[in-house]
């Protein structure tokens, strides 16, 4: 009885609470932003503009509106301008040159040299690992510190780690890394989830020890 119960009580949570927790971020994302905007309209003394959703709306316009604004020279220029002042302040620089730096990971309107691969770290006793090739530049430093016929041969490559917001940053030979035809999107994801999250239908099915050996009789 326990066990009839138990089986379809966790299948049904393994349904439900995703969907549940997915709605409730978005939900929560949607409601800050709309709280942000709606604030923005009370600073400008536009309170007789709110209503619910006017916030969504007004914050919707104004990224709108900043992204047309820097199609203009002389815009984006200045916001250049702006951004190396800002980055001139030591925890600002290191707090918003990550965020931009992971957000510019996904835009997929910038050429990019940016590649999945398969890392080859078996010498090390790590195995295979997925990294992305971030660059084939190496920062100046890094060739100073080393001779500049290794540096040729090195390549900047990002190694995420499972259900954490982090990973390591190697520099590693050509020789090392084995590059694939999979988008980062779908790579990203089955390195964060540890291999849990993936299209299961482009896998080859593994045969277990008993399937083996009834497939031998």
């Amino acid at each position: 009885m326990k066990e009839m119960l138990l089986k379809p009580l966790l299948k049904g949570a393994l349904v439900v609470l995703p969907i549940l927790i997915t709605v409730w971020v978005s939900w929560s994302a949607l409601q800050w932003i709309d709280g942000l905007g709606q604030s923005a309209m009370t600073t400008i003394k536009l309170d007789f503009l709110i209503f619910p959703g006017s916030g969504l709306i007004i914050m919707l316009v104004l990224l709108l509106l900043t992204g047309l604004l820097l199609n203009f020279s002389f815009i984006d220029w200045f916001y250049q301008r702006i951004e190396t002042a800002v980055m001139r302040f030591p925890v600002v620089k290191t707090l918003y040159g990550a965020v931009k730096d992971f957000a510019n990971m996904f835009d997929k309107s910038k050429d990019k040299n940016q590649q999945v691969a398969l890392v080859d770290l078996q010498a090390q006793g790590m195995g295979l690992m997925i990294g992305i090739i971030t660059t084939d530049q190496l920062p100046k430093k890094i060739i100073e510190a080393i001779n500049d016929k290794q540096a040729d041969q090195l390549l900047t490559v990002y190694i995420p780690m499972s259900y954490m917001v982090g990973g390591f940053t190697v520099f590693l030979p050509e020789t090392k890394i084995k590059r694939l035809d999979w988008s980062f999107e779908e790579a990203m994801r089955f390195a964060i989830t540890a291999g849990v999250s993936h299209d299961s239908h482009a896998l080859p099915k593994k045969q277990n020890k008993k399937e083996k050996a009834k497939g031998k009789t």
